[in-house]
């Protein structure tokens, strides 16, 4: 299966198989679009080659302008994706006061910890343009949880709301481990983004643990773009699952073929 994932900043595509003794469809083959960049048709076929046997598509994400932009482009050739625009159209129980409002992508994530651990409650922190850190319960239901600005967001709120900040790009936040005190302006803002973050998600990841249930069974898994730099400063250990998303869009699309 060939899925897609619209996110603020790229799309995300990937070929997925699924397996007898895993639940959950594992990564073949991915491939990215910043947004912005034009739809590559090339592309796209040359990911879809690498499928053995009939193909099924979905598409999902949280930039709707976009994902209905790639919606409508999608090729007469190949097969029509599965589009999923809302979190209620993932038919997952969510324990949240407006489930029409929960992004897609978190409630992805939770269908793929369900899927690969079920039974287990589990943690699910997404660092990506924004940061979040959601709970599943061991019966299966998605409990709600965290969402706060990501490395990037921050600093551009830092340089769009001062006078002479500077904009730390993406590239730049996420290379070598800065030291604690800064020496000059970018030392100390990049001190301050990643390591502030890393205080924040561990601080909000210790309250979590006090509300779940059985804590000895909890599973916490970390996924998106700087999701490595997080791992090694995370005080709960986890397991990286770079794909995690794009897995659960596939998960929900192998439960959807199996019901018709």
């Amino acid at each position: 299966m060939v899925v897609a994932d619209v996110g603020n900043t790229r799309i995300k595509f990937a070929l997925l198989c699924s397996q007898e003794k895993q639940a959950l469809p594992v990564p073949v083959a991915t491939l990215v679009w910043p947004n912005g960049e034009s739809f590559q048709k090339t592309a796209l076929q040359e990911l879809m080659a690498k499928a053995e046997g009939s193909i099924h598509c979905a598409i999902s994400g949280s930039q709707l302008t976009l994902l209905e932009e790639l919606a409508d482009w999608w090729p007469d050739s190949f097969p029509a994706p599965h589009v999923i625009r809302r979190a209620t159209d993932l038919k997952f129980p969510l324990a949240v006061d407006a489930p029409e409002k929960v992004g897609v992508d978190r409630v992805l994530n939770a269908i793929a910890a369900a899927t690969e651990f079920p039974g287990r409650p589990a943690m699910v922190i997404d660092a990506g343009t924004a940061t979040t850190i959601d709970l599943v319960d061991a019966s299966g239901t998605f409990q709600g949880g965290v969402i706060m600005p990501g490395y990037e967001l921050s600093a551009h709120a830092l340089h769009d709301y001062t006078n002479r900040l500077p904009l730390i790009p993406l590239r730049e936040i996420l290379g070598a481990e800065p030291e604690i005190v800064g020496k000059n302006t970018v030392a100390a803002l990049r001190s301050g983004l990643i390591w502030g973050h890393v205080g924040a998600v561990n601080e909000i990841v210790q309250r979590m643990t006090e509300v779940i249930s059985p804590l000895e069974s909890l599973i916490c898994l970390i996924t998106g773009g700087a999701a490595e730099l997080l791992l090694p400063h995370l005080t709960l250990p986890a397991t990286y699952r770079p794909a995690y998303t794009l897995q659960g869009l596939g998960a929900f699309l192998l439960q959807q073929n199996a019901s018709h």
